[in-house]
């Protein structure tokens, strides 16, 4: 008769105990795909304020964009579309496509 029971309920608890586990792990990756969804892809067009000096690998400038300014930061793995960092200089126009956190700008595409 204990054989029985252990054949029934240990199975059955291992499936409670695996669903439990299951429901518990999505949860936190529904909330990441929603702050992802916040994160898009956007372009703005805009003047070049400054120039800012290289941090290691990743290099910097301020644009205006329709009285804001915000910071963009590319890097090597940044396509240029049109231009080169050459171009960049105070009073250039530029388009960025990028994503936005605050008031800094990560570049994905750049042109000068």
């Amino acid at each position: 008769m204990k054989r029985v029971i252990t054949k029934v309920v240990v199975p059955a608890a291992l499936v409670f105990t695996t669903l439990g586990v299951g429901a518990l792990a999505t949860t936190p990756a529904n909330a990441v795909e929603k702050s992802h969804a916040s994160t898009a892809t956007k372009t703005w067009h805009g003047t070049v304020d400054k120039v800012n000096a290289p941090m290691g690998s990743t290099e910097s400038f301020s644009m205006t964009v329709h009285m804001k300014v915000y910071t963009v930061h590319y890097d090597s793995m940044t396509h240029w579309i049109m231009g080169s960092k050459a171009n960049l200089k105070k009073g250039a126009l530029v388009t960025v496509t990028g994503t936005l956190s605050g008031t800094t700008i990560a570049a994905a595409k750049l042109s000068a």
